[in-house]
């Protein structure tokens, strides 16, 4: 069962990935590297090399460097799973608290709902907006930054690239050249790199190495040797010092070697390997397969009591085994003597490796570590032990926001599998739900309900009212709202509360403004019982848009006004609620004249409204954006926005999307003096639209097929308007409270007479629209139907409509 009104931060973080790795014994300084670093004021220092070049030993060094000049340092390893924005934000939050204590712990995602924020980037976005009020230098280093494919995480990396103010340091480590705007970086010299060269030991460097740090007595003539045939290369010069160390031959053995880097490593790699005990060879290879280790999990997954003495006799000899700066005793192998004895393990004993993932699945999950346990699970092809996992965590991870996660877990079970666990179904539909996989949510959605019992039935309402709702299916939602109210369970407040918002929605819909105004009373009260934000900011903003409808801009901009300063107070400026208020605030400042207020706005969310809003609200920030754009003289920016709406209708199924992008490069059209173009537009928005009796949605209230029509029969010269039905149109917003539809069809009708030469009926609808849209000081209600404005402006007698003429003129 989901819990509806508790707090929830997500899963448990893995303190390993916020520790750096540890250093055993003496090292060799990398002073010119660390010299370069300290003379660059570049924001962002790339080391970047194959693996085996030191990358890490040299990020530590210049970590300890920095603290040790007292900037406050922080740490971060990354793993494949980071390809969520979800899952990579509260690391990068947690691993920046370390070193900044003042910038506070991450927020929690509070209502459950509000887990969606990770899918967007919204507690991203809350970190980049309070890491710019940071004005303390510091220092971020992130490792195995090559493991990070997903456009999402590097665009936050690129935007935190950019943002860093003076003496704050991002250190990227990485065995290829990552997906980051490295030419920008290089051309506003914010990009220092270090790269193979640099890395590779010089000849100094390996004396320091081998006679100083490992206590190897070789000759120069032998060390010039070692260091040519390895050519500095750090892996390598590591696995010869150990397979060189005891030998009285080292001169014969130094002869041996030959081969690429690759093949080097694989032979000095067996070397050593071939050197050890049995028991010990046993214990390194068995080993191999975690990520990271400590006697504990050794001993429960091989089934022994002596995993602490062999890690402290690997320390001993030095094989490749480095500490983590953790709690606790934890290790992990250098990667590619890692691999290497992976592929060793593999050979030898692969009958070995399902008993040895399960056990260390079982060991994991018992200390919820649930992500590793669930990896060794699915490595071990057992997928009833990762169903079992994932029925455990899965919800907590969607709260968590890591949906990508949830969905990368389960595809990876049996369909039969999956069917049979109405809690994995249940995390999973609500993962592919805000994740925009809409048919595959339905399919899900619909096993989960041939599932008896009332454990998961409030999961099974939320999420057909969520899924009808976002697939623009509005009369769908408000019918399973009103069924799941009139139930003989009562719903948890929560839920509750949301019920009778979409209830409200509906009445809204259908020009019921009273009941829904009722409806709303009930939903607020049932959500500030549980101080349910993200509920509290829909009950506000759906009252807000019954006051756009009747025309009341200004009610509606202090309702949106005051419901986004409570979300930013309450510290969730960045989730699921912001978008929400931040798209109707928009359009109530745009209506009233205030363009670039409403531009700033939008430019701050609009990747948070792409991801989180219904589709009105999708369909009204595109066209705001779209309008201010072109406005401004910049008519690719508008068609741009105008396509991005459709290409989100095309991928998530909502055609009203492409129908409302269509009718909004119809308008750009006549104003370019296009009709041709207009009317192609038209047709298709004309076979993209709804069926009728679906109701009439909120975005459609100044735009729709019929407005569109209407527009180019003003504009074009072979079509004359059809007042009648334009009239028709008007007396249906009247009679259904519709008034500021009513005043834009009242400023077309005027221009239509006016085109018809019907000058006494044009003045009658233009006095009639003027003195209402200047009662409610809304500009663009008139300013956006310019089809015939000049002239009728001026046939308009000085006088009380001054203002909004010269308003309107300008």
């Amino acid at each position: 069962m989901l819990p509806g009104n508790d707090p929830f931060s997500g899963p448990p973080l893995n303190p390993l990935k916020l520790a750096p790795p540890g250093e055993i014994g003496p090292g060799v300084e990398r002073s010119a590297i660390a010299a370069t670093w300290a003379g660059s004021r570049a924001a962002v220092t790339l080391v970047c090399a194959p693996a085996g070049f030191g990358k890490t030993t040299a990020m530590r060094q210049l970590l300890v460097a920095a603290r040790q000049h007292g900037v406050p340092a922080a740490w971060l390893n990354l793993d494949s799973a980071d390809n969520d924005l979800g899952r990579i934000t509260p690391y990068l939050w947690a691993a920046l608290h370390t070193a900044l204590p003042s910038l506070g712990e991450a927020p929690s995602t509070g209502q459950w709902i509000d887990a969606s924020r990770g899918l967007p980037g919204g507690s991203a976005r809350q970190l980049l907006d309070v890491l710019s009020r940071v004005e303390t230098p510091f220092v971020l280093f992130v490792d195995e930054f090559e493991l990070v494919k997903d456009s999402s995480v590097l665009s936050l990396f690129s935007e935190l690239a950019f943002s860093l103010g003076p003496g704050q340091r991002l250190v990227l480590g990485s065995r290829h050249k990552p997906g980051l705007p490295l030419g920008r970086l290089r051309v506003q010299q914010r990009l220092l790199e270090i790269d193979a060269p640099m890395l590779r030991f010089s000849a100094g460097e390996v004396r320091d190495y081998i006679t100083g740090c490992r206590g190897i007595g070789m000759a120069d003539a032998d060390l010039g040797e070692l260091q040519a045939r390895t050519e500095g290369w750090p892996a390598a010069l590591q696995l010869a010092a150990s397979a060189l160390a005891g030998r009285a031959d080292s001169r014969a053995w130094l002869q041996q070697l030959s081969g690429t880097s690759g093949n080097l490593a694989e032979y000095l790699a067996e070397d050593v390997l071939s050197r050890l005990s049995e028991p010990h060879r046993r214990f390194v290879l068995r080993s191999s397969i975690f990520e990271a280790f400590c006697p504990q999990l050794c001993d429960a997954a091989f089934g022994s009591a002596d995993s602490a003495d062999w890690i402290a006799q690997s320390v001993s000899d030095n094989l490749f085994l480095l500490p983590i700066e953790a709690e606790g005793d934890w290790y992990r192998y250098h990667p590619l003597f890692r691999q290497f004895l992976r592929a060793q393990l593999s050979r030898t004993a692969a009958q070995e490796l399902a008993g040895l993932h399960v056990r260390a699945a079982n060991w994991l999950a018992s200390t919820a570590r649930y992500a590793q346990a669930i990896a060794h699970a699915s490595a071990a092809g057992d997928t009833a032990l990762s169903a079992d996992l994932l029925e455990r965590c899965g919800m907590d991870y969607v709260r968590g926001g890591q949906m990508a996660l949830v969905v990368q877990w389960a595809d990876t079970l049996p369909h039969a599998e999956l069917e049979r666990r109405p809690a994995v179904l249940a995390a999973t539909a609500y993962a592919m739900v805000f994740l925009h996989r809409y048919a595959a949510a339905e399919r899900l959605l619909g096993a989960l309900e041939k599932h008896p019992g009332a454990s998961h039935e409030e999961d099974v309402t939320v999420l057909r009212v969520m899924l009808s709702a976002w697939l623009d299916r509005m009369d769908d939602a408000v019918l399973a709202a009103r069924m799941a109210l009139a139930g003989a369970e009562p719903a948890s407040p929560f839920v509750s509360g949301l019920l009778h918002n979409a209830v409200a929605y509906g009445d809204m819909l259908q020009g019921r403004f009273v009941p829904a105004r009722h409806a709303l009373l009930q939903a607020k009260r049932e959500l500030e019982s549980v101080n349910a934000i993200y509920g509290l900011t829909y009950s506000a903003c759906i009252e807000g848009m019954i006051d756009m409808l009747q025309g009341n801009v200004r009610d509606g901009l202090a309702r949106f006004s005051a419901m986004l300063n409570r979300i930013i107070a309450s510290g969730q400026r960045y989730t699921s609620s912001g978008p929400v208020a931040c798209t109707l605030l928009a359009e109530a400042l745009y209506e009233l004249g205030d363009s670039a207020a409403a531009d700033a706005l939008l430019s701050e969310y609009l990747p948070l409204i792409r991801d989180t809003c219904l589709p009105d609200h999708l369909i009204v920030a595109h066209r705001l954006v779209a309008r201010i754009a072109w406005l401004g003289g910049d008519s690719g920016k508008a068609l741009e926005q105008l396509n991005t709406l459709q290409e989100l209708g095309d991928a998530r199924g909502i055609a009203r999307l492409g129908m409302a992008a269509a009718v909004d490069r119809s308008r750009l059209a006549l104003l370019a003096g296009d009709v041709s173009s207009a009317r192609h537009a038209l047709t298709l928005a004309a076979s993209l639209a709804p069926p009728s009796g679906t109701l009439m949605r909120y975005s459609d209230d100044l735009d729709d097929l019929e407005i569109a029509s209407f527009r180019i029969a003003l504009v074009a010269p072979d079509e004359e308007a059809d007042v009648e039905r334009v009239e028709a149109a008007l007396r249906l917003a009247e009679s259904s409270g519709r008034a500021r539809r009513a005043v834009r069809l009242a400023w077309l009708l005027a221009q239509a007479h006016h085109a018809a030469g019907r000058s006494a009926q044009a003045q009658i609808w233009l006095e009639r629209a003027l003195a209402q849209a200047q009662a409610w000081q809304a500009q663009r209600i008139l300013a956006d139907e310019p089809w015939h404005l000049q002239p009728l402006l001026a046939s308009l007698a000085r006088g009380s409509m001054s203002s909004i003429r010269g308003t309107l003129s300008g």
